[in-house]
């Protein structure tokens, strides 16, 4: 089941709603606070990192759901996809570790930086691991993809919640 792809339709499908909806939502979320967002490089940064760990779920869910394709083309998919997040992630981070503080707005809690590295890089990370896992068929292979959507999602929303309630305390 690990290296069978059509095994994971069902949870492909899913994902692909999930990501979808969830994506749809975090846009109306950054449309509240867009005066706030626009004016704060970090923060668009931030927005921009949900919708693309979001985006990434929906991607790799598509991929997976293509008919009748050969293990091989999917693991070159999915490293490609994976190697593709971890540098933009990485880009849109590049700011993170140099966060200014406004003495009269606390900014982001204390270990979002931390947490925001290791579940965007960690997600992109983890399913560059999935597909040289299904490339060999050893290691577990797509099994580590629902790892990676998790860690997507856990990111995506802290993501969303820094952009819809901590700028404004």
């Amino acid at each position: 089941m690990a290296y069978e792809p059509g095994d994971w339709e069902s949870f492909a499908l899913a994902h692909v709603g999930a990501s979808a909806a969830l994506l749809g939502l975090v846009f109306v979320g950054i449309s509240i606070n867009l005066r706030d967002i626009i004016g704060s490089g970090t923060l668009v940064h931030r927005a921009g990192e949900a919708v693309i760990l979001l985006g990434w779920v929906l991607a790799t869910a598509t991929v997976v759901l293509i008919p009748g394709q050969h293990r091989g083309v999917l693991s070159a998919e999915l490293i490609v996809l994976g190697v593709l997040l971890f540098a933009v992630v990485r880009y849109l981070q590049r700011d993170a570790v140099v966060q200014q503080v406004d003495p009269g707005k606390p900014g982001p809690p204390r270990g979002s930086v931390g947490l925001r590295r290791v579940l965007g890089l960690g997600s992109a990370a983890v399913i560059v691991i999935a597909g040289v896992s299904l490339a060999v068929e050893l290691g577990g292979g797509l099994y580590w993809w629902p790892v990676a959507v998790l860690a997507a999602y856990v990111g995506a929303l802290a993501n969303a919640w820094i952009l819809l309630i901590e700028i404004l305390r």
